[in-house]
């Protein structure tokens, strides 16, 4: 029985409307229910957790189709190979039945992406059988205006029975600006529309951020992509933007500076049967090999034959292949593949491709050879192989009908191709051609590329010295629905990124979590519990982020920029004031600073006032999270600060903080972050005092405790000349952290 609306209507928050399954949802999902190794109807239909009532729930948070013109933006999580497209798969069809017009598909930035998610949604959805209820369209130009305006014209008489409009578009400016260029051309006053953007943490994202950090753009700077998806948004007077990502972390933890914040996020559930990271890296250590330093090629690192780690692989998935021959059933689980996924470069996977191959024809001969002569020999070729294979897959078949099935079936239907750019690629894996394939490649072989049967992962690539966690989490192709022969797969990889992926996994399982806890809400009101849930664990350097650049957490953070929006300025007057005044009452008395320790020590009087001792997690829930914090840059260094004080609380609950109340005086503004000094958003010279004779702004601090100071500032144009400020009483924090809680940060930076 299918999700009803009675159970939909318990969902908080409460959904805008309710979908309704109908012909089209129906139709997809019987098709879904018949992949033999797939799920029921059942399975899809019923339960919370359910692929349907997932999409209902999703599609639900969506503008509705029936109100008045409008827009809105949500975020969906799911893990790495756990079921997204057949989620966003069920809410296009969902979408037809409940009166969307247009549907667009951001499908990834290759082409065998988007060539991979056309095939399965033409057969999916039906678009080739002429009664689907879809016309398909791939990158299309303004050529096809004609024709779009003629279909949506139809659809808009009865869109019950005529066919909707099924755009597929690459992740390319250029295709982009051409969707673009279209949608400005056709009536779409009357057409609800949906776009999904699919792996949206990829390329969709504002990559000059960077240049505005960098003072080399002004803020509202934006990246080709970036500007393109805007301008496909901008066409689309009602519709709503779905980012579908496994990896959220750009969306989540820089959400202040992204002009795409989502409005509601909602998780993809998987199976039962689904193993991921936990599985892998948690759970099942013995799964995991190491690739010594030592047999990974570099520039200090010479070879000229196959390293060991590569044949061990090699004949690991040899015995997997035969006893998948062996069990299975025809028509089901139809493939077996090992990944060797070298570094990026190229002549790596043709080198890694030859090693293959040369194994391949050696051992195959061998053991061809001795199946004739000496059945004993050819089993101790895989006899180390076989035994650990049998410690975490007691049911594998006996080693000598292993071998046999080898030399009957899998050496004669093998092949090992290589998956890159260059012109004697395979271009497309043809998955039906034969059972049991080797997979050579890199870059093509990460982000949102399926690889059916997946058993043993070869991965020499190194995690380098600024590995971002969303890329790291995407090259990890051997997750997915493999539970029923989890003990048969194998990954190989170096130490550092093993312990990177099970690091990994903790932060993940954080963020999800989180997500759980909030989905549905606005980013802006649960971002807050992401920050101080108890489970968060610090995060390494090397698996946060996108691109990353490291803010390391220890001496004075100050924000540059806090006058930039007089709104802002406002709001944070009264949380201050607030803040401040509710310390005061719970841990005063307030001190002078000349009473403490480091001034006493040092003869220094100062008139300074001190609260001390307020709760680290007082100073975060009072303040820190409510302050305002508008300027790109400084709310960068400001979610950064955030996530490094909550980590410091996850490890010492008890953290206490001094804060000192600082005199209010003017500071001047500089040319930068793209402003001139005239202009009101241009950053302050400098935050700190520096007086001769005088004890500066920079002196008051604790040696041992984390600092905040706060304060008023008047800012303007002219050095020196308070009289010529233009903005005044904007409150100011800075925070200094002592070396011995120092936190090394790591969040995106966008090229």
């Amino acid at each position: 029985m299918a999700t009803s609306v009675t159970v939909l209507e318990g969902v908080r928050p409460k959904l805008l409307w309710y979908p309704k399954e109908k012909e089209f949802t129906t139709a997809f999902l019987t098709l879904k229910s018949r992949d033999p190794n797939g799920p029921t109807y059942q399975e899809l239909t019923e339960g919370e957790d359910s692929v349907l009532h997932i999409a209902q729930r999703i599609l639900g948070r969506c503008h509705p189709p029936a109100s008045s013109p409008g827009k809105r933006t949500g975020l969906v999580v799911g893990y790495v190979q756990s079921g997204k497209t057949m989620s966003f798969e069920t809410v296009i069809a969902l979408a037809r039945d409940n009166g969307y017009g247009l549907v667009i598909l951001l499908a990834g930035t290759k082409n065998i992406l988007l060539d991979q998610s056309e095939d399965r949604l033409i057969k999916d959805l039906g678009i080739d059988d002429g009664d689907g209820g879809w016309f398909h369209e791939n990158n299309p130009t303004t050529a096809r205006k004609g024709h779009l305006g003629d279909l949506l014209a139809s659809w808009r008489r009865n869109p019950a029975r005529k066919r909707a409009v099924l755009i597929t578009v690459l992740k390319h400016s250029r295709h982009l600006a051409n969707l673009a260029a279209l949608l400005k051309k056709l009536p779409l006053d009357e057409v609800p529309a949906l776009v999904i953007d699919d792996e949206s943490d990829q390329a969709g994202l504002n990559t000059r951020a960077a240049a505005v950090r960098r003072s080399r753009a002004g803020t509202n700077t934006a990246s080709q992509t970036y500007s393109s998806i805007l301008q496909v948004r901008d066409a689309l007077p009602h519709h709503s933007y779905l980012q579908y990502t496994a990896t959220p972390q750009a969306n989540l933890l820089l959400a202040q500076a992204d002009l795409l914040n989502p409005e509601f996020s909602e998780l993809v559930t998987p199976g039962d049967a689904y193993t991921g990271g936990k599985a892998f890296f948690k759970q099942n250590a013995d799964l995991v090999k190491v690739i010594p330093t030592a047999q990974v090629p570099s520039a200090t690192v010479r070879l000229t034959s196959a390293p060991k780690t590569l044949l061990h692989a090699f004949r690991t998935f040899l015995l997997a292949a035969a006893h998948h021959q062996l069990t299975r059933t025809v028509g089901k689980d139809r493939n077996r593949t090992m990944m060797v996924h070298p570094a990026v470069l190229t002549t790596s996977h043709t080198m890694y491709k030859n090693w293959v191959e040369t194994a391949q024809k050696t051992t195959f001969a061998t053991v061809r050879r001795l199946q004739k002569t000496d059945p004993s020999a050819s089993a101790k070729l895989f006899a180390d192989e076989y035994a650990a294979l049998k410690a975490t897959f007691p049911d594998i078949r006996p080693l000598p009908e292993l071998i046999n099935a080898m030399v009957d079936e899998v050496f004669d239907d093998f092949r090992v191709v290589e998956i890159n750019g260059t012109a004697q690629a395979e271009k497309r894996v043809k998955w039906k051609e034969t059972k049991y394939w080797v997979l050579v490649g890199a870059a093509k072989l990460d982000r949102g590329y399926t690889v059916e049967g997946l058993c043993v992962t070869y991965m020499p690539r190194p995690l380098g010295t600024s590995a971002a966690a969303d890329n790291l989490q995407q090259r990890a192709r051997f997750f997915g629905y493999k539970k029923g022969y989890l003990g048969l797969c194998r990954v190989y990889v170096q130490s550092d990124v093993e312990d990177a992926f099970r690091d990994y996994v903790d932060h993940e399982e954080f963020i999800r979590g989180a997500l759980n806890t909030h989905r549905g809400k606005p980013l802006s009101d649960w971002r807050r519990d992401f920050i101080l849930t108890d489970l968060l664990s610090p995060t390494r350097p090397n698996v946060v982020g996108l691109d990353i650049r490291r803010i390391p957490v220890d001496g004075w953070m100050v924000p540059g920029a806090l006058h930039c929006d007089l709104d802002a300025v406002k709001a944070n007057r009264s949380t201050f004031k607030t803040a401040t005044d509710g310390w005061k009452r719970a841990h005063g008395p307030v001190i002078s600073a000349s009473d403490l320790p480091q001034f006493v020590k040092d003869g220094l009087t100062s008139s300074v006032p001190v609260i001390e001792g307020v709760p680290l997690k007082a100073v975060l829930q009072d303040l820190l999270l409510k302050v305002e914090v508008k300027d790109l840059v400084d709310a960068e260094g400001h979610s950064a600060m955030l996530i490094a004080l909550a980590s410091m609380l996850a490890d010492a609950p008890g953290l206490l903080t001094d804060v000192f109340e600082m005199p209010n005086t003017y500071r001047s503004r500089v040319a930068g972050r793209g402003f001139p000094e005239t202009d009101l958003r241009a950053p302050i010279n400098q935050y700190f005092s520096n007086t001769a004779g005088s004890v500066n702004d920079k002196s008051h601090f604790s040696p041992e405790r984390i600092t905040l100071h706060v304060r008023s500032l008047s800012v303007g144009s002219a050095k020196r000349d308070i009289s010529k400020a233009d903005i005044t009483e904007v409150p100011w924090l800075a925070l200094h952290v002592p070396n011995s809680l120092r936190k090394p940060l790591v969040v995106e930076e966008r090229k």
